[in-house]
């Protein structure tokens, strides 16, 4: 399966593409991107992707601010060139996530996220 999700660096900061599982757990919904490690959860599936929203640029935000971005990105499996990188595919994240592999006893949603961080001066 290829993938198109990706990230772009700029020297003014970086545009991502990743994917986004959305489903519900008890009385909250979890927004969950496997290729990252992140989530975002509320009480409506609207809130939990919009708090998945303010953690993927906070997350950015950071990265950027101390230059660990590449470096976090090859831990999570991406495959990081200078100027664009490659989201794992899902059957390598499967094998690398615990978590994306419960996801499947869930009913989910799967989507893509895009986001554009600019480096903070």
């Amino acid at each position: 399966m290829t993938n198109l999700n990706y990230i772009s660096f700029s020297k003014d900061g970086v545009e991502i593409s990743v994917s986004l599982f959305v489903f519900k757990e008890g009385d909250t919904y979890i927004a969950y991107c496997p290729s990252l490690d992140l989530s975002g959860y509320d009480l409506t599936e609207e809130s939990a992707r919009a708090d998945f929203d303010f953690m993927l640029s906070d997350y950015l935000s950071e990265q950027l601010r101390n230059g660990t971005l590449r470096a976090d990105l090859a831990l999570h499996g991406w495959k990081v060139g200078k100027a664009k990188g490659n989201e794992p595919d899902l059957s390598d994240m499967l094998g690398m996530n615990e978590q994306l592999r419960n996801l499947v006893t869930h009913s989910f949603k799967k989507t893509n996220v895009n986001k554009t961080c600019q480096i903070s001066a």
